[in-house]
C-alpha cells in the first residue's frame, strides 16, 4: 500500500513537468522559424531548402517573386540524403521560378 501511495504521489509531482513541455512545444510550432528560407521550385508543390534554414508544418509562406501574391501552407517535409523537401498544399509555386533559387517570407500567423 505505501508503495501504491509513493508512485501515485511521484506521479503526481511529475505530472504538471510534462504539462509544462507540452504546451511549450506547442507554442513553439506556432511560432515561425525564420523571417525568410530559400529553396529552389522543383514542382507545382515542391521545393527543395536549403540545409541551413528550417520550416514547421502548418507554417505559411510567399515566395518572392515579381507578380505573385499567394501563401501556401507547409503541408509536409521529407529528408532523404541530406536533401530536404518541403511539399505545400492549395496554392501552385511558381513555375516559371522552377529550378531556381528562391526566397519564401514565412507569413506571421494573425494575433
Amino acid at each position: 500500500m505505501r508503495i501504491r501511495k509513493a508512485v501515485t504521489a511521484a506521479g503526481i509531482a511529475v505530472a504538471p513537468i510534462g504539462l509544462l513541455v507540452a504546451t511549450a512545444g506547442t507554442a513553439a510550432a506556432q511560432t515561425p522559424t525564420l523571417p525568410a528560407v530559400t529553396g529552389v521550385i522543383t514542382g507545382l508543390h515542391t521545393f527543395t531548402m536549403n540545409p541551413a534554414d528550417t520550416v514547421v508544418i502548418g507554417e505559411l509562406l510567399r515566395p518572392e517573386t515579381p507578380f505573385y501574391g499567394g501563401d501556401v501552407p507547409v503541408t509536409g517535409i521529407s529528408t532523404v540524403r541530406g536533401v530536404t523537401t518541403v511539399t505545400t498544399g492549395s496554392t501552385f509555386l511558381p513555375l516559371n521560378r522552377a529550378n531556381e533559387v528562391t526566397t519564401f517570407k514565412v507569413i506571421l500567423p494573425l494575433p
